[in-house]
């Protein structure tokens, strides 16, 4: 073990295995060598240089990461599990959001942007409109600013 850490010189070591003794093993060696270390099969109590992954959801470019500090990977798995059906669509939205507040910066002052942006945000309608492409969630996110789709106000 120690003379492929000396060769590879990784920067994490990940103990993933069924046997206690190997993954004692390997995240000895890794600690001797500075090496951070994930052992898989301890949770809770963690010693120095130890790292613990959180559980991951993306949907580019949004990303959310779940964490027990190690004490409950099954409560992470779990919460992934949830997270990602609520997420669904959430890089879709990031990426007509940015757009939107792009063009309103030559328009509108930052207070009024955020509002704005919030309110796109916040409509069901353009969340559901979102299954369907990007012209019907401009189109949606223009009617929750209150404008057409020019971006003139519909006041």
């Amino acid at each position: 073990m120690a003379g492929w850490l000396d060769r590879i010189e990784p920067a994490m070591v990940v103990a993933a295995t069924d046997d206690g003794e190997r993954n004692a093993a390997v995240a000895e060696a890794a600690s001797e060598r500075d090496i951070l270390v994930n052992r898989t099969d301890r949770a809770g109590d963690r010693d120095v240089g130890s790292v613990v992954v959180p559980a991951t959801v993306e949907d580019d470019p949004v990303s959310v990461a779940i964490s027990t500090g190690g004490q409950s990977p099954a409560l992470s798995r779990y919460l992934r599990q949830q997270i990602e059906e609520e997420i669904e669509n959430a890089g879709a939205m990031a990426e007509l959001t940015g757009r939107l507040r792009a063009e309103l910066k030559e328009s509108h002052p930052p207070a009024e942007r955020r509002e704005l942006i919030r309110e796109v945000v916040r409509s069901p309608a353009v969340w559901k409109a979102l299954h369907t492409g990007v012209d019907k969630a401009r189109y949606e996110a223009a009617s929750a600013m209150g404008q057409d789709e020019r971006g003139s106000d519909n006041g």
